[in-house]
């Protein structure tokens, strides 16, 4: 059997999304169990175990956004604080060039005072895509050769205060769009508040379409181009 995403022998499996993102048993009450019945597809070593550290990088990015649910706090508080204790610079280097700003719930009206950090757009793309290609490859049983689009919907498409306003506006459009699109589609996943998704026939324009939601509230949509 060959790998999800090339043509190399399958080593192993990948987990989908990554494991690290579902909290491990010795962070959560007894009885609950976020690891039951997780997602694998096979993997070749480049594409399991090499890309740990933008598996990691999508950890640490989810579970400090605001819209994430208690289920990712709890993981900042446990795994994640294991890990800064075990090295520090994970942390200073994600956290580097903090943008102080206020962030207001649109359901409760709460104003948060927190910080934006830039991303490595890059890095968030490769883990992204990844994730996209694997449930691709679950649910059809075929590997997609196409182009992949990734929209992370729970970030600032800028924090510039005046140039980044219109960009942003259009940003919340998209939003709203893809949640009206996705609104009756049919959710799937074992571990609901660490992540589901959505899946949906395309056009003559999009062969598939996705929603991930990580931790509930951290949404993202997924293009998969016309032509496989």
């Amino acid at each position: 059997m060959t790998c999800y995403m090339c043509d190399r022998k399958a080593q192993g499996v990948e987990h989908v999304p990554p494991r690290c993102l579902f909290p491990e048993k010795k962070d959560l009450p007894e009885g609950v169990d976020h690891r039951k019945q997780l997602i694998t597809v096979p993997a070749c070593d480049e594409h399991n175990t090499a890309k740990s550290q933008d598996d990691e990088y999508l950890l640490y990015l989810l579970v400090i956004n605001l819209p994430a649910n208690e289920t990712a706090k709890n993981q900042f508080f446990t795994k994640i604080m294991r890990s800064i204790q075990r090295n520090p610079g994970l942390i200073k280097k994600f956290m580097a060039n903090p943008h102080p700003v206020i962030a207001v719930d649109k359901e409760t009206g709460q104003a948060h005072h927190t910080v934006a950090v830039n991303i490595d757009d890059a890095r968030l793309d490769s883990a992204l895509e990844h994730i996209a290609r694997a449930l691709y490859f679950y649910y059809f049983k075929t590997k997609w050769l196409g182009s992949v689009r990734t929209q992370p919907d729970f970030l600032l498409a800028s924090l510039d205060p005046e140039k980044g306003r219109e960009r942003n506006k259009l940003g919340e459009y998209m939003v709203a769009a893809a949640d009206q699109l996705f609104s009756a589609s049919d959710f799937h996943g074992e571990n609901p508040d660490v992540f589901k998704c959505q899946v949906l026939e395309g056009n003559e324009n999009v062969h598939k379409l996705m929603r991930l939601h990580f931790y509930n509230g951290c949404r993202v949509s997924v293009f998969f181009g016309a032509n496989g």
